[in-house]
């Protein structure tokens, strides 16, 4: 048989796998042309790289992080330093996760629900935007889908070992990256075994054992770092501002592309738009729960609805500050119900009149959608783009000043800057006001460090600081950078 008569016939067998390939696809491709893989490493992204490359010094591993996506970064990190071989990388692994998390619904059931859904995710900009970054809550949401995905697999009469075993193997996952989602992930999926017929010891099974690989690296670098779990637990509480909160409004603020809104930082005002917007979604999510309900599909489209408010609760009410990524996975999995309703608009109409006002009415929306979507994405991209573009050329400026390792960078976006030269860094969000010099500071100083300090300001950031040398780097933007060496050098 011709290759392309195979190809057709492929299709023809299966063509929803084909069209989920096709959205996976153009995921990836608009990742590349619109994002790009230009965009230097960000100040979490460059904790978690730095821990498997062999060329730089570990930054400081705090408490709340997990290991799970230093793992996923080694295998080009143990290679190359080249952030643009890692964007491309993660680029190409999460159109790859794209379609194995949704592709496991097809599985399930075959039809439009799965690539639809697919579709409405990957056109968000928080999707497109952090598809290539090194940040965990992406691959949460990858994880929670296909957990979704083999857990009503396993509680279907004749769901194989296959499924078992994939539920526990995504679990495990979703622990890994994020070991306080993996709770609330698990709640929902233990919560729904209490459904009449759906009680599978199988199930249960998979959700423990997935649960207690995913965290054994937590709990064991928990004993051999911070003094034991529950030490581990209380400062990753501090640090994360943990307890009672509401910060819907904060999300409702950072919508629009402030990366992070924590109070009392200026976030900005919520734009009308995306509260429309966001305000849409329990509507659509409650009327695809109706229609899936009456064609016979409540359990794929309510399975998913309780996971992705259960993974949306930690962050609105115990979290004290907002960032939109932190909804990602609440966004994938809230696509189910969503588009079980948007089918029911297009399938579900008798006459043709009402079929062309369905499809019609769809169209407008998912045309509204990519259009806020791609306004913001082209708004949050450009700044930051020229901002990490600030830090390769302060770099560059201060390796022109002979900076070199062993060296520490002190100041303004440091971490990201020490990590272009191989230095360690140690980033200021607050200088201190008194005259003393930092502790940091003096330590690298005594163990014979070269020290350099750098703002973004033509003020003197610091009382320290007016008995250095101050020089100005050239050719750096936004924002005019001066970089601070001391007076009197450590010996060698």
């Amino acid at each position: 048989m011709r290759p392309n008569a195979s190809m057709r016939s492929w299709l023809r067998a299966d063509p929803w796998r084909a069209l989920l390939i096709l959205v996976a696809g153009c995921y990836g491709i608009v990742q590349l042309i619109v994002v790009g893989p230009g965009m230097g490493l960000g100040w979490d992204e460059v904790v978690y790289v730095s821990q498997v490359d062999p060329r730089v010094p570990t930054v400081e591993f705090i408490a709340p992080r997990a290991r799970g996506i230093t793992l996923i970064v080694a295998p080009v990190t143990l290679v190359t330093s080249s952030t643009e071989a890692l964007r491309v990388y993660l680029c190409l692994l999460s159109a790859l996760a794209l379609y194995a998390s949704f592709g496991t619904w097809l599985r399930l059931r075959p039809g439009a629900v799965a690539p639809l859904a697919a579709l409405l995710f990957a056109s968000l900009w928080l999707a497109l935007f952090y598809g290539n970054e090194a940040m965990p809550n992406m691959w949460v949401a990858f994880g929670a889908v296909a957990a979704v995905g083999f857990f009503l697999r396993c509680v279907r009469p004749g769901g194989g070992r296959g499924s078992v075993a994939g539920l526990a193997l995504c679990v495990a996952a979703v622990a890994l990256v994020r070991p306080p989602d993996s709770i609330w992930l698990v709640l929902a999926l233990g919560s729904a075994l209490a459904m009449p017929g759906w009680r599978r010891p199988r199930a249960a099974i998979a959700l423990v054992a997935g649960f207690a690989a995913g965290w054994a690296d937590w709990i064991v670098e928990a004993y051999v770092r911070f003094g034991g779990p529950l030490a581990r637990w209380q400062a990753a509480g501090a640090a994360n501002e943990t307890g009672l909160h509401f910060t819907l409004y904060e999300h409702a603020r950072a919508l629009n592309g402030p990366l992070l809104c924590r109070p009392p930082a200026h976030c900005g005002p919520a734009v009308p738009s995306w509260v429309l917007w966001w305000s849409v979604i329990p509507v659509l999510v409650l009327l695809g729960l109706y229609a899936a309900r009456r064609r016979g599909l409540s359990a794929e489209s309510l399975v998913p609805a309780l996971a992705g408010v259960s993974l949306a609760v930690p962050y609105v009410f115990l979290v004290g500050y907002a960032a939109p990524r932190f909804l990602l996975p609440t966004y994938a999995l809230l696509a189910f119900p969503i588009a079980h309703g948007a089918l029911a608009l297009l399938e579900g109409a008798r006459g043709r009149a009402p079929r062309r006002a369905g499809a019609c009415l769809v169209a407008a929306g998912f045309l509204a959608h990519c259009t806020l979507q791609g306004v913001t994405l082209d708004k949050i991209v450009a700044p930051r783009l020229a901002k990490r573009e600030a830090e390769v050329r302060v770099a560059r400026g201060l390796e022109s000043l002979r900076v070199h390792p062993p060296c520490l960078v002190y100041g303004e976006h440091a971490v990201q800057i020490a990590y272009r030269m191989g230095c360690e860094g140690h980033t200021v969000l607050n200088w201190p006001r008194q005259g003393d010099v930092p502790t940091a500071v003096r330590g690298a100083e005594a163990a014979g460090k070269q020290v350099i300090a750098v703002d973004r300001g033509r003020s003197v950031p610091a009382p320290f600081l007016l008995a250095w040398e101050r020089r100005p780097l050239q050719d750096v933007r936004p924002g005019q950078w001066f970089a601070y060496l001391p007076s009197d050098p450590p010996a060698p």
